[in-house]
């Protein structure tokens, strides 16, 4: 449930096909009957520590071209989430993304949507849009923002994606999240309200 970024970070071709044998055809196949049957949470009753944020100086684009950073959004919570079209984890969890940015609209949390994919905006927008997914006017809510060389999560130390960052309003502090999550679930936003409360 977790795609790991490599140096060249988006596929560019179909990977090669390995033969497997029978026994190792099983255990692929038993393993992926398991993880069927795991919550996409599986590790979110168990909350991150927190620590002190990475650095995030990288400059992403938003949808017209503009430069911004992440501290442009001092003064509110913000969640920062690592995506691409290519990454099906990052895919499942749109829909929850989504939801929260409604259900934690009272905090004035920021839902920040980073796609990493090269072809920018004019890939991941149309993704996103077909999705039912689609930027808020106000500073909070949900904001997208591109970064086609994925300059942001490297200085970040992101090793694969989908990965996100809770940062409280004075970034300060921040969260990890490896994996997807089931962010619109009840005890999830109850953890996220208490964390940046």
């Amino acid at each position: 449930l977790y795609t790991r970024l490599l140096p060249n970070y988006q596929p560019k071709t179909c990977p090669k096909i390995t033969v497997l044998s029978r026994r190792q055809f099983t255990a692929v196949l038993g393993a992926s009957v398991l993880a069927s049957f795991l919550p996409i949470s599986a590790g979110a009753t168990q909350m991150p520590e927190a620590k002190n944020p990475p650095s995030m100086q990288a400059e992403i684009l938003d949808a017209d071209g503009h430069a911004f950073h992440i501290d442009d959004f001092k003064g509110m919570p913000v969640l920062v989430n690592f995506w691409a079209t290519w990454c099906a984890p990052c895919i499942a969890e749109l829909p929850a993304l989504n939801q929260a940015a409604t259900s934690l609209a009272d905090i004035d949390l920021v839902i920040l949507l980073v796609s990493i994919d090269r072809g920018g905006p004019a890939k991941a927008l149309p993704f996103l849009n077909d999705r039912g997914i689609v930027e808020t006017e106000a500073k909070s809510g949900m904001r997208f923002g591109f970064d086609r060389k994925a300059n942001l999560p490297r200085e970040m130390e992101v090793s694969g994606v989908p990965t996100s960052f809770l940062l409280s309003s004075d970034q300060t502090k921040s969260w990890l999240f490896k994996g997807p999550f089931e962010w619109d679930q009840p005890d999830m936003l109850t953890h996220i309200r208490t964390l940046v409360g």
